[in-house]
């Protein structure tokens, strides 16, 4: 219940903030390591949930990307694996090479800035997301742009970020007909958090959103 409630209030602050940056113009945020190039890293703070017609699937998601220099946005490869499961069923997940693109924003608060971000694929491709039952259902989510909020906490002590992923509607996908229901539905949720680290050379550095 705790969980939920941050990731609300968070949410709330995000869509706040957003409003200001509307009405005073403000900056967009940047990703900052502390050295260059950056290998960037995340790993899930518990399981992410992914809530469809089909119920809710719970996933371990680890994410993998590259920071040339301070961007306002950082595009990370996610890894599944077999980690997802829903109604007891193994889910395999097939990225097929669909990229998360992560947006900074403005800042929301000392050490919180607010963000969104894309799912971008190749021309015709999509996540598809392999439920292992009879017959076997495929739950695909295509490229959509400017979904969220994602919002990014700096911990200062740790010298790394966690993303709180609180997309609690309006993500597209696709069921087909090996499921209970088919269609395309824009009522997705994606609840989540991941920690975010860097490195250069093998070496970790510092991590940051300003």
């Amino acid at each position: 219940m705790s969980r939920q409630l941050r990731l609300l209030g968070l949410a709330l602050l995000a869509l706040v903030a957003s409003g200001a940056m509307t009405a005073t113009g403000a900056q967009a945020g940047i990703f900052t390591a502390g050295a260059y190039p950056a290998t960037v890293t995340g790993a899930n703070v518990g399981p992410h949930e992914l809530t469809t017609e089909l119920g809710v699937m719970k996933c371990g998601l680890t994410l993998h990307g590259n920071l040339p220099e301070p961007r306002a946005e950082a595009t990370v490869v996610p890894t599944f694996g077999t980690s997802c499961k829903i109604g007891g069923k193994v889910v395999h997940v097939f990225p097929n090479g669909c990229d998360f693109v992560l947006h900074a924003g403005n800042t929301i608060e000392m050490h919180v800035v607010g963000g969104w971000m894309d799912i971008k694929c190749p021309a015709g491709n999509n996540i598809d997301f392999e439920i292992t039952s009879m017959p076997i259902c495929h739950l695909t989510i295509p490229e959509q742009l400017g979904i969220g909020p994602v919002t990014y906490t700096v911990n200062t002590a740790g010298e790394d970020v966690d993303a709180d992923f609180s997309i609690i509607e309006g993500l597209t996908y696709r069921l087909d007909a090996g499921c209970a229901v088919e269609g395309l539905f824009n009522t997705g949720s994606w609840v989540g958090t991941t920690t975010l680290t860097a490195d250069n050379g093998g070496g970790g550095v510092f991590f940051g959103v300003e």
